[in-house]
């Protein structure tokens, strides 16, 4: 995989001195002559108390306690002078949801091969999830497999290459080659188009049979889903049907080919395939049941830049306060077996608090930076970072003056971390920012230590990327002061192994809040930096994801390549099940 990192290079750079005090202290920090601000893991602990509490039910989007903790949000937020970013004078932009259910006796294929005519059982042949613009939706054609469906032409991959789909149904498999970088290999399995084609299909390969079948995987898809409402006036597009067929069915659609199933797969894998017409014609219907529509807000307050040229620049710090809710599928992960509140201490009343305190730390000190800060606590993370994406479609300032987003989303506070994480830092001179910010405590910065959770696109700050604007998302690193190497990439692995998403990311765990008050001093620098710079954070020349997204805006020259023969397969659960939130 060809890493674009300057890390190494960027973090030999003259450190000061970190001082953590105990729990009941303030961190703060000197560096030469230049006094960094007093960091209270008292309040950090005292905001996630808060908002972690068994009261809260989890924050769940649209809920009443997430409404208690948006206000708490507001109220520290006015408490601390910031001024209201929201809609109509206040801290809160109202996102509307729709929720839907796939209405499964009404949704049916079928599909005819040579004289035979087959119709397939849900759950058990097929599975579609609902459609938040449409009730119904049907699909007819002609079905061709063109492997995994993905086109990244500037890495020498293109699954459409010559092919015309118009009215078609492509058959497809779920991920990408493990030829693609991991970053790009992950957000291309998000992001797969029809191309014309009237639908598609994903079909359920042997390996992902065998690691859990078909029938259980997919329990979720018959679970509500949500997805924001435009504004009044405005339409948004259906992303069109893609149904997942089992690899019975999969295997079925390639009889009489001369391929089979198998021998498809490998050649999608090597890239060296041609479009396989499979000799059957399909149709889909897809009928969705709505239910009462919620409202939820995202909460924002702004610090005013200083500069008069700068000042309407914003960098937007964010950090999603919604959780799942209650989880009785989980209750049996604490001692307390009646225990199904999913509280989300770590995810992500952390980054929140640390948020919050970030914020306290510029509000306090006397001077603003050149551009204006954002704090920009979002909804509905955990439903598909659609409060995110609704703000970075519709931001309550001009979406040409965002030049960048810095993302906090689950630091986990369990050790004393040495090292940071900036997931997407390659891409652009955020990561440079990054670097420098970090080195001046003293800290270094550490490369993406689990590509195969694809974390890139699992959080809020894909969502900005989206619309074009370099982002990164900060998690504590891999490395635990004082013990060997890989020690805290043990502890984080052991949490999301146990704890993640369960009743037991909760307050009893023993949560670290020094290094609670360091993450957070951490990305005050991030923000000082990213602030007060000469030229606002730019996409690398031939970035894929700057040329996709913002094919027209200003560009850095990368300062260091390194190659690595690594390649890593995207997480097929994680890319394409999953809904966006981690």
């Amino acid at each position: 995989m060809i890493k674009k990192n300057f890390l190494k290079a960027s973090a030999i750079m003259t450190a000061g001195v970190f001082i953590l005090a105990a729990c009941e202290q303030p961190v703060a920090e000197k560096q030469g002559e230049a006094s960094l601000p007093v960091i209270s893991a008292e309040k950090i602990k005292a905001h996630v108390t808060f908002l972690a509490d068994d009261a809260m039910r989890g924050r769940d989007t649209g809920s009443v306690e997430y409404q208690i903790a948006a206000n708490y949000v507001a109220s520290q937020y006015k408490q601390m002078g910031l001024k209201p970013a929201g809609e109509n004078g206040t801290y809160f932009q109202t996102v509307n949801f729709a929720q839907s259910t796939i209405d499964q006796n009404a949704s049916a294929i079928t599909f005819v091969k040579g004289d035979k005519i087959s119709t397939l059982k849900f759950q058990e042949d097929f599975i579609l999830s609902g459609d938040s613009s449409n009730e119904e939706n049907n699909a007819s054609g002609e079905v061709v497999f063109v492997g995994f469906g993905i086109r990244a032409t500037a890495y020498g991959h293109d699954d459409f290459d010559g092919l015309d789909v118009t009215g078609k149904i492509i058959a497809r498999l779920s991920g990408a080659p493990s030829s693609l970088p991991s970053d790009v290999a992950a957000a291309a399995s998000r992001s797969k188009e029809l191309h014309g084609a009237a639908g598609a299909i994903t079909l359920y390969t042997p390996e992902m049979n065998e690691a859990r079948p078909f029938e259980k995987r997919f329990q979720r898809y018959l679970a509500t889903s949500f997805d924001w409402v435009v504004p009044e006036g405005e339409t948004r597009a259906s992303d069109g049907i893609n149904a997942y067929v089992s690899t019975k069915v999969s295997q079925t659609l390639f009889e009489g080919t001369g391929v089979s199933f198998s021998e498809a797969i490998e050649a999608a894998e090597a890239g060296d395939f041609n479009a396989i017409p499979l000799d059957v014609l399909m149709d889909i219907r897809q009928i969705t049941k709505f239910s009462d529509p919620v409202s939820s807000p995202n909460v924002a307050g702004v610090i005013e830049g200083s500069d008069p040229e700068l000042k309407d620049e914003y960098v937007i710090i964010s950090a999603h306060l919604d959780h799942v809710g209650t989880c009785p599928h989980r209750a049996n992960d604490t001692a307390d077996a009646a225990d199904d509140i999913c509280n989300g201490a770590l995810d992500n009343a952390s980054g929140t608090a640390t948020m919050i305190e970030a914020a306290r730390a510029f509000a306090d000190r006397g001077t603003a930076p050149r551009r204006s800060l954002m704090f920009l606590a979002v909804t509905a993370e955990e439903k598909g970072l659609l409060g995110a994406e609704f703000f970075a479609h519709y931001p309550t300032v001009e979406k040409s003056k965002i030049v960048a987003n810095i993302n906090l989303d689950m630091p986990v506070l369990l050790y004393d971390f040495a090292d940071v994480v900036a997931f997407g830092g390659e891409h652009s001179t955020m990561g440079e920012i990054v670097a420098r910010a970090t080195a001046r405590i003293g800290m270094t910065m550490a490369e993406d230590p689990m590509p195969e959770e694809n974390l890139f696109v699992r959080s809020d700050h894909y969502r900005f990327v989206q619309q074009g604007i370099p982002s990164v998302f900060l998690m504590s690193g891999p490395t635990e002061v004082g013990k060997p190497a890989g020690a805290g990439l043990e502890v984080f692995r052991n949490f999301l192994n146990t704890n993640y998403h369960s009743p037991a990311d909760d307050l009893g765990q023993e949560l670290n809040w020094d290094a609670a008050a360091k993450f957070s001093m951490v990305n005050y620098l991030i923000m000082d930096e990213a602030a007060n710079a000469d030229i606002e954070p730019r996409w690398y020349e031939g970035d894929i994801f700057g040329d996709t997204y913002a094919p027209g805006a200003a560009r850095a020259e990368m300062p260091v390549t390194i190659v690595s023969a690594e390649t890593t397969m995207p997480d097929e659960e994680a890319t394409e099940e999953e809904q966006d939130g981690k």
